[in-house]
């Protein structure tokens, strides 16, 4: 696992994204969410899959809801998911746009529900924030799935791209900041697959499929992360994903490579086996 860090002055709230639409406070009501499930329809890489894994009617919880993005999706689509996170700045946004939204602030690791109280537990950029690591998350997951329940967990990839230049990049960087007595915080892991693999495993689950996550073209969450304003258009708001020339040039020729080469995270679809 590649081991993140920020300045330590910018590392508190860095996940709380609601923090990053400014768009949002001329959103009335619903439709801020309105938004929200639009995007995830036209760019999120994720959608067949999860409309494939996901049972009618299944009762979800969402590990690391946020303001509820997911949640709203998963609700107009005629599932029944509950929202846990511990950020009470991203759950009043939730509940101040969707009250008819489940959402529980509560621990990751140590939630409230019962045991086998789920048909699937879905986890999207949170397990990696966890600096002991994400086996503790996968337990308590296991835990509230019911026997056959289906797992969707997805984390940042550290795709090629990263490994040839963004960590080199980046290690140099924390070096430097060390040398200079400039403080670090730890902020998250990045994974290969075999790793995803290996802690999805070791957590007693059915592993049945690996995919790249990212957006659709030409959005792009990985290069825009690793590279900013480099392959982003100049005067967009923080917190955009779309392409710039010279970064739509380079997703295509990283994408004609394999999938793999710059997506932004490990998509895991797992299931608790039936007789557990």
């Amino acid at each position: 696992m590649f081991k993140q860090f920020v300045r330590a002055a910018v590392a508190e709230h860095l996940d709380e994204t609601y923090r990053f639409e400014g768009w949002a406070a001329a959103a009335r009501g619903a439709e801020y969410f309105d938004v929200h499930t639009a995007v995830i329809d036209a760019r999120e890489t994720a959608v067949p899959t999860l409309a494939r894994v996901l049972p009618p009617g299944a009762r979800v919880l969402e590990s690391g809801c946020g303001s509820g993005r997911w949640l709203a999706w998963f609700a107009r689509r005629g599932l029944r998911p509950v929202g846990l996170d511990d950020s009470a700045g991203a759950l009043a946004v939730g509940r101040r746009h969707g009250a008819a939204l489940a959402l529980v602030r509560g621990d990751a690791v140590a939630s409230p529900f019962r045991a086998a109280s789920f048909d699937a537990a879905f986890s999207a950029y949170v397990a990696e924030h966890f600096e002991a690591g994400p086996d503790a998350l996968l337990a308590e997951l296991w835990r509230v799935l019911k026997p056959g329940g289906v797992l969707v967990l997805i984390v940042p990839y550290d795709n090629p791209f990263r490994r040839l230049v963004v960590d080199r990049v980046l290690a140099a960087y924390y070096w430097q900041a060390r040398r200079r007595g400039r403080p670090l915080a730890f902020t998250e892991y990045r994974f290969t697959r075999r790793e995803v693999r290996d802690v999805v495993v070791r957590a007693g689950f059915r592993l049945e499929a690996l995919e790249a996550d990212d957006y659709r073209f030409p959005w792009a969450k990985g290069l825009c992360v690793d590279l900013g304003p480099l392959v982003r258009p100049r005067g967009l708001p923080a917190g955009s994903w779309e392409l710039n020339l010279p970064g739509r040039l380079l997703a295509r020729a990283l994408g004609a490579l394999s999938p793999w080469s710059a997506a932004a995270g490990v998509l895991a679809v797992a299931r608790k086996p039936p007789t557990a």
